[in-house]
């Protein structure tokens, strides 16, 4: 009760005590502040309290966030916000800020002092040493794949097969294709030339390639395929997916396959080889590998945007025409009938009624030019529960070398070759491969139905090149590109960005895909020098048949 009383006769001079207190530790707080920020070069605490505010701000930002936990979609905010009042910020928080900044300033002044002008120099010095890397070993380069280039290039540097780093590749190209022999002409177009495009193109086919890069036939026969008018449309019948044969106005004939999804989609992990989708960009693209490879083995390609009304469903044969169908979303469709994706669960829809294809030039009738189908000694098990019997021993190809076709000519270098070209794309399906009958055994393997390649690519399919490395063997032509590739100028990559462009549907491959290229490339070489070093003489490796 006395404390009351006293309390209420000298409240006003109690209210000034603690008002005097109050003022004084604010008094004490800021001249604590300012001799910090006055020896440490800090920043003024209101700054340090802001950035502060905005860090948390740049936390909830994150919290909310369900999509993506980077902060560099988040950090947007503004430094010169004043959200946060610096009358409220806690004072152990203000310290420890201080203190973090302190420590920042003492580290970045450290550093300064220890960085030399002469790190600089030495930093230009590695980025103009960068900068005269061309070819795959820019992005890829093996040491051992380095040796190995050097002792290609010396061995070969007064032959036909001299491989410079100066040299363009299509002029390195020209050089290697003016090497090549043509051969004979298919018995049946001896005195049946012709007068259109695709005609001209039988016509052009010799027992050493499908046809010649000099023949503007060629280019006559992807401008015809890509503008010309369909006149009909059917399924082909066979295979595991829909491919549509189609006749144009001009009576050539050519083998669609329709677009399925982005280019930027990939093979689905849990699918097996013999169960993947086939792409029609891959096909498109393998055409142009092997055009720049200077095979000239895969059939004309090119891609063509359709409408499915005007150019499929308008003159589609009845068994097709009854499986065309309007999507929930108004999309025109249609599936067909296949052994695999021809349903109404994987239709091939328009958006809402254009699609993309590729376009495959027929080759010629069976009997104008008879074909021999042949099993691939390196075929796969096509089974989900076993491997074939290359998968898991080493020696078929001592088996293989004794056997007909392959005891004697070409046929097992351009399996090799074939191996080669289905590593770069990633082609697992290779499982048979057809020649013209008329040229016997002595003539080029037909690189046919590239659909289920450029499906993954970060993964490069080592068994695909089981042929090469299993008998240590490497057509001399063949290597010689793939070390011009290595140590450029141009890349293969390059090579083929450049190739694609031609084409209406271009871009064909996206970027992952042509990186990958060049990686494989690498590989490759990598590979045959693994062979020279487990012991294999030069010449027992790398064999010139006189084929380029």
């Amino acid at each position: 009760m006395g404390l009351w009383m006293m309390f209420r006769r000298r409240w006003r001079v109690m209210l000034w005590i603690v008002f005097f207190v109050v003022i004084f530790l604010n008094a004490l707080f800021v001249i604590d502040i300012t001799i910090v920020n006055k020896f440490s070069g800090s920043k003024p605490s209101n700054t340090i309290a802001r950035e502060a505010s905005h860090l948390q701000v740049v936390r909830k930002r994150l919290n909310k966030s369900s999509s993506n936990s980077s902060s560099l979609n988040y950090i947007d905010w503004d430094p010169t916000d004043g959200a946060f009042d610096p009358a409220k910020a806690n004072l152990n928080s203000r310290k420890r800020l201080i203190n973090k900044e302190i420590k920042d300033r003492t580290m970045q002044a450290m550093q300064e002092e220890n960085f030399k002008d002469e790190d600089v120099e030495d930093d230009n010095i590695n980025i103009q040493n960068l900068d005269q890397v061309y070819g795959a070993r820019a992005n890829y380069s093996i040491p051992e794949v380095e040796e190995f280039v050097n002792k290609f290039q010396a061995k070969y540097q007064s032959s036909k097969y001299s491989v410079v780093s100066e040299e363009k590749y299509i002029v390195f190209l020209k050089r290697i294709n003016a090497l090549r022999k043509k051969g004979s002409r298919l018995p049946a177009y001896k005195h049946n030339k012709g007068s259109l495009a695709w005609e001209r193109f039988h016509y052009g086919i010799h027992q050493y390639y499908l046809y010649d890069p000099d023949d503007v036939n060629i280019d006559g026969v992807l401008k015809d395929l890509a503008g010309n008018e369909i006149t009909s449309v059917e399924q082909k019948e066979g295979g595991t997916q829909i491919k549509l044969i189609m006749t144009f106005e001009n009576e050539a004939e050519a083998l669609f396959k329709p677009m399925r999804f982005s280019r930027e989609q990939e093979t689905l992990p849990d699918h097996f080889y013999f169960a993947d989708f086939e792409r029609h960009n891959a096909e498109i693209a393998a055409f142009h590998l092997d055009k720049v490879l200077g095979f000239h083995r895969v059939p004309p390609t090119v891609g063509r945007l359709m409408n499915i009304s005007s150019d499929i469903q308008r003159v589609a044969d009845k068994k097709l025409a009854k499986t065309f169908f309007i999507s929930p979303v108004g999309n025109l469709c249609f599936h067909g009938v296949c052994s695999y994706y021809c349903d109404s669960s994987h239709p091939i829809c328009g958006h809402p009624m254009m699609v993309e294809g590729s376009l495959a030039a027929f080759l010629p009738p069976n009997d104008m030019a008879g074909r021999k189908t042949w099993r691939s000694p390196w075929k796969r098990s096509y089974s989900k529960h076993k491997k074939a019997y290359w998968e898991v021993y080493d020696d078929l190809c001592a088996k293989v070398k004794d056997k007909h076709p392959y005891n004697e000519g070409r046929r097992l270098l351009d399996v090799l070759d074939m191996s080669v070209f289905d590593f770069l794309t990633g082609n697992l399906d290779r499982h048979h491969y057809e020649t013209f009958r008329d040229f016997g055994n002595d003539t080029f393997i037909i690189h046919l139905d590239n659909g289920r390649a450029f499906g993954k690519s970060k993964y490069d399919c080592i068994s695909c090149l089981a042929p090469v490395r299993q008998c240590c063997m490497i057509r001399l032509s063949t290597l010689t590109k793939l070390v011009k590739f290595y140590i450029g100028p141009d890349s293969l990559s390059q090579v083929m960005r450049e190739s694609l462009k031609s084409d209406p549907l271009n871009p064909i491959l996206v970027e992952p895909h042509l990186d990958a290229l060049d990686r494989r490339v690498s590989k490759i070489l990598h590979v045959v020098n693994g062979c020279l070093k487990n012991g294999s003489s030069w010449n027992d490796v790398i064999i010139d048949d006189g084929v380029t």
